[in-house]
């Protein structure tokens, strides 16, 4: 349910953002998440392309986004801290990447989400995401994902 209240600003990711990014990582992933060298590589690679959410002067989510010659786009990640959700941050945070990746001229963008999150299912069904692909071990043993796409334009 989605709270009227402050929202997030939202904006480009810098370096200055990972640590924070790190930290919800952390947070909503554990295991599966990605330690602070890899944010740091892919920054390098696809930085430009990320969008955070910041809110009363912390990083309070984040989409990662990499777009490739192609036309392209992956979200690499995509979470709120836990003290953020259910004020529509998630869903301010999705239709700016998207948005960026439009500016982007990317023609498609995928995403995975696991079968049973069915919160981060119907945010990415709202905005226009379908369903393309089931994998039974993505990430690894009992770890499945759904991959997810939304074409921005008809090709």
């Amino acid at each position: 349910m989605v709270t009227s209240g402050p929202v997030p600003t939202i904006r480009s990711a810098g370096t200055d953002d990972l640590a924070g990014i790190q930290a919800i990582e952390w947070e909503q992933f554990s295991h599966l998440a990605y330690p602070y060298f890899v944010l740091r590589q892919l920054f390098e690679l696809h930085g430009t392309d990320w969008t955070v959410a910041e809110f009363e002067g912390r990083v309070c989510g984040y989409v990662l986004t990499a777009i490739s010659a192609e036309r392209c786009a992956w979200f690499l990640g995509f979470a709120v801290a836990g003290h953020c959700r259910g004020r529509g941050f998630g869903r301010n945070l999705l239709e700016a990447a998207l948005e960026h990746c439009r500016k982007a001229r990317a023609d498609r963008v995928f995403v995975t989400v696991r079968p049973d999150n069915r919160t981060a299912y119907r945010l990415y069904e709202d905005v226009g995401f379908v369903r393309s692909d089931h994998e039974a071990a993505y990430f690894g043993r009992d770890e499945p994902r759904d991959v997810l796409v939304h074409k921005l334009y008809h090709c």
